[in-house]
């Protein structure tokens, strides 16, 4: 072969002659078994079956627990050894409420796990669900300010409330979190069941871009929801319509803003402000 007279160092070896030792195997390496593993769900606590459930993930669910009244914590939910789910039996609602994912965040390998294992635990008979999306990230024929986007929604059915400051979650938009799990499985159980199963899920706007999910299981690096500044008046009608999907709306103990939860979500918090930035990535 030609062989530049002026380079500066000699060819390298497969430039002369290949062999196998020399050839590069550019295959990206597999990923290790245990982050393919699919962990364990256990429940610690009585948790009471045949009663509508109200879960509210995240930041979302971590602001409005802090005015809710909830009371002492009943039990726990560990997916892997980590506590995603706390359990909560409010004496002014026959509702089962559960705090998820504020304090560790599931990857996409463990959603439908842990949703599968909430509903076949629990056994609910409507579901009330709370999470956000981001407005960055929300597709529509118009840009909508931070301040004037609304609370949407997404339900297997139709809904018992009429407000024009409730808007649908409409398509072409996707949602790729735990409660989205949560309600696709509810949907299929009702399709294979000959019981009905309602759900509805309701979303808070955020004015932050959609974290992706870790790859594995990890605390959460959600910012402390005193970042994300919804009025009271938005976070006291989205607690009458969580509760209008079970038929309590009007009866239920009002939502009160508190500066400070209990001492359980304010721990969750310190921790939060010092985890780690998380994971980027858009889904819409």
């Amino acid at each position: 072969m030609d062989v530049d007279p002026l380079a500066d160092t000699a060819p390298p070896r497969h430039a002369i002659e290949s062999d196998d030792e020399d050839e590069y195997d550019p295959s990206p390496s597999q990923p290790k078994p245990d982050h393919l593993s699919v962990p364990d769900v256990k429940f610690t606590g009585n948790f009471p079956t045949k009663s509508p459930l109200l879960l509210a993930s995240g930041i979302a669910g971590e602001a409005w627990a802090r005015g809710a009244d909830l009371g002492q914590q009943q039990g726990s939910i560990y997916v892997g050894g980590s506590q995603v789910g706390l359990l909560f039996l409010p004496s002014w609602t026959r509702a089962v409420v559960v705090v998820s994912e504020t304090f560790t965040r599931l990857p996409l390998s463990a959603m439908n796990r842990y949703t599968t294992a909430v509903i076949d635990r629990l056994q609910p008979t409507s579901f009330s669900v709370l999470d956000t999306y981001s407005i960055q990230g929300y597709i529509s024929p118009k840009v909508i300010p931070w301040d004037e986007a609304p609370v949407r929604y997404l339900s297997t059915n139709a809904i018992p409330i009429s407000n024009p400051e409730l808007e649908p979650f409409s398509p072409p938009n996707l949602l790729q979190s735990t409660t989205a799990s949560l309600v696709t499985n509810i949907f299929w159980k009702s399709l294979q069941s000959t019981e009905s199963y309602v759900a509805t899920l309701f979303l808070l706007p955020s004015p932050k871009l959609s974290v992706q999910p870790p790859s594995t299981i990890k605390p959460s690096s959600f910012p402390p929801s005193d970042h994300a500044q919804w009025s009271k008046k938005t976070m006291q009608k989205l607690h009458q319509w969580l509760f209008d999907v079970f038929g309590e709306g009007e009866n239920v103990v009002q939502w009160v803003e508190k500066i400070s939860g209990s001492p359980r979500l304010q721990t969750g918090n310190k921790r939060l402000a010092r985890g780690e930035v998380g994971e980027g990535g858009m889904y819409i």
